[in-house]
Order: C-alpha cells, then sequence, then structure tokens
C-alpha cells in the first residue's frame, strides 16, 4: 500500500550543485534586499525636501509654497488631504512620519496632534512679531494662519437688518421653519459647540442647542450648500463661516444673503483658526521654522487673504477688498480648553436631535 503524500522539502541535485559551484550567488539573494531597505531608509532621511502635509491644498493655495521656494532655496514637498485625515495620518505614522510641517484648516486638528504629542514648541521673534498674541497658543505648538468666523447669517430679502444680533436669536419661534443648519458631524460646527461648553458651560450651551432644534432647521451637508439654498429662497436665516460668504459676494456683489454678526456688544464671533505646526521629531526644524515665518509674513498673509476671504493672523493685513467693510468685527477666539471638550460636545449635539 502506498505511503500518505509528502511535500518535497529539497531542492533537485542540478539546483544544489548550481548553488555549490557560485556560493556568492546566495550571498546576493541574502544582502541586496537588506541593502535596498537601507537605501530607501537613508534616502528619506537624507532627503533635502521640507515634507509638509496640508489640509489647505485644495483651497489652490499651493503658490504660496512655491514662493516660499523661490524666496529661500528650500524645497518643498506637499502632501495633501484634509486636516482631519492628515492628522490620523500622522497618528499612524508617529515616529516613523516623513512629515516636517503639518498645516490645518480648523483648530480641532490642531488640538488633537498637540494632545497625542505629534508637534514641537517653536517661537521666535519673526513669529512674535507677525501674529495677533490673542490668537497665538501660548506655549508655541502651533501657529495661526488665518481666522475663520462661524457666524449666522440672513437673506436680504426676507429678514430685517438687525434680526440676529447673537448666537441665541437662531433659535427665536419666529424663525421657526426658516432656518438651515449644517450637519453636526462638520468640524467646525463641533469646534463651535465646544469653545460654548468651555466659555458657557454645559447646560447654558443645552439650552441655546435645544432653542435652535426647537426651529426645526433644514440640515445641509456643506456652508455652500446652505448659501444657495438660502439664495434660492428655501431658508431665511443660517450659520456658515464668513469666508464662504465672502467667496460668493466676490462673484456677485448682489448675492442676497448677509453676515448678522454676533455679540458685538460683547465677547464677539466665534473665531476658529487655519494654522501650522512644526512635526515633532523632524530633523529639518530650521526650515520648518522659516516657512511659518514666511506663511506668517505680510506678503504671504496678503494673499491668504485675497485668494480665500479669511481674516489674517498678521494683524498688519486688512481683509481682502470686496469684504473690506467686515474689517471691525469683534470676534472671541476659540479657547484652547475647547480642545478637550470635543467628545463631550459631539454627544451633546447627538443628544439634542441636531442630525
Amino acid at each position: 500500500m502506498p505511503g500518505p503524500h509528502k511535500i518535497a522539502t529539497h531542492m533537485p541535485s542540478k539546483t544544489l550543485g548550481f548553488f555549490a559551484r557560485r556560493p556568492w550567488v546566495i550571498i546576493l539573494i541574502l544582502v541586496v534586499p537588506i541593502a535596498v531597505v537601507v537605501v530607501l531608509a537613508v534616502t528619506r532621511d537624507d532627503s533635502e525636501a521640507l515634507v509638509i502635509y496640508n489640509g489647505r491644498s485644495h483651497y489652490g493655495d499651493e503658490q504660496i509654497f512655491r514662493d516660499f521656494e523661490e524666496a529661500t532655496g528650500i524645497e518643498v514637498e506637499i502632501r495633501g488631504g484634509t486636516s482631519l485625515e492628515l492628522f490620523e495620518r500622522l497618528r499612524r505614522e508617529g515616529d516613523d512620519t516623513s512629515a516636517d510641517v503639518f498645516v490645518t484648516t480648523d483648530l480641532p486638528s490642531l488640538w488633537r496632534a498637540q494632545d497625542a504629542g505629534l508637534l514641537q514648541e517653536v517661537s521666535t521673534p519673526a513669529l512674535v512679531a507677525n501674529v495677533s498674541p490673542e490668537l497665538a497658543d501660548e506655549a508655541g505648538t502651533w501657529w495661526p494662519l488665518s481666522t475663520r468666523l462661524r457666524v449666522p447669517v440672513i437673506s436680504t430679502e426676507r429678514v430685517e437688518a438687525g434680526s440676529i444680533t447673537s448666537y441665541e436669536d437662531l433659535g427665536d419661534p419666529e424663525f421657526a421653519g426658516r432656518t438651515c443648519l449644517r450637519t453636526s458631524n462638520n468640524e467646525y460646527n463641533q469646534s463651535l459647540v465646544a469653545d460654548m461648553i468651555a466659555k458657557r458651560g454645559y447646560a447654558e450651551t443645552e439650552t441655546l442647542l435645544r432653542s435652535w432644534m426647537a426651529n426645526d432647521p433644514e440640515i445641509l451637508n456643506s456652508d455652500g450648500e446652505l448659501l444657495a439654498v438660502m439664495a434660492g429662497g428655501e431658508c431665511d436665516v443660517g450659520l456658515t463661516n464668513h469666508y464662504y460668504l465672502g467667496r460668493a459676494l466676490d462673484e456677485n456683489a448682489d448675492f442676497p444673503v448677509a453676515p448678522a454678526w454676533p455679540d458685538q456688544d460683547g465677547v464677539g464671533a466665534h473665531a476658529n483658526i487655519s494654522g501650522v505646526a512644526v512635526v515633532n521629531g523632524t530633523s529639518k526644524e530650521d526650515d520648518a521654522i522659516a516657512l511659518i515665518e514666511f506663511l506668517t509674513s505680510a506678503d504671504a498673509q496678503s494673499v491668504i487673504v485675497d485668494q480665500n476671504s479669511e481674516f489674517a493672523a498678521n494683524p498688519e493685513i486688512p481683509p481682502a477688498a470686496h469684504i473690506s467693510e467686515w474689517a471691525d468685527v469683534v470676534i472671541d477666539p476659540a479657547s484652547n480648553e475647547a480642545g478637550t471638550l470635543f467628545e463631550e460636545a459631539i454627544a451633546l449635539m447627538a443628544d439634542v436631535g441636531w442630525r
């Protein structure tokens, strides 16, 4: 009876003879892959390019980085994505990341990266001089590039100017069935609510959000969609980042929506921040700092303001010409404490029924 089938574990004699006559082949087979790995590692570590994880890439502002290359001779490599995507990438990569600089469109991603120990504290006289002190992180873990106000907006055709002067007014029963909001999973809304909890307390913030939800708002997917719906007459009041409206007005000065700046006799409008930070462990700290100094300089800040309708972090730079009348808006920069309250803010938004 034939025995059980066996899997061959030997080489044919001809193959063995080949290796016996040429032992150097075995050495190459073993050594070359290791050498390739070493070469790749050295290439990455010794690369002269400053690697930037850039959450602002979708704004088309890569030219600022090209201007930096021309001005300094420092080569730049940009890797784009949303701020949250790039934060998650940084977190996964840890010490193995190739990123030297992290650029975001919002504070939440900076807070998360800061809390995860992914960012390096830096400060120079130029940075201190370039940036409004009330906007900067005290420790220098990140630096602001621009401010973005999340504010109520009204239809200029169906709502009287002055009808809304605070965030509370969005909950006025007068606007029941006439309100639009963006989804609760948006970081700009989450940042606003976290900041409200930090400054107003949980109970007052809950009362405010429940008043908004009592008006049965239409929930939309983006600020751009919200403004389009308002212009089309489907709702009369909403909440948006100011620069979306600024861009719409730049394209059409008669766009029928206007900002309703909140709390101008008090703390002012909630200000989120687009910011930049040096990634912890970079071997190119000097180049990274040079980039941040450049981005906060007057020339680069003017480009950011003119292209995107954002407000500059550099106090020397006024708003773009098409929104020049917004120059004196009172703002309320987000508190660092809000960075620890995101989970609480998200849970509260779900609890009040904000989809």
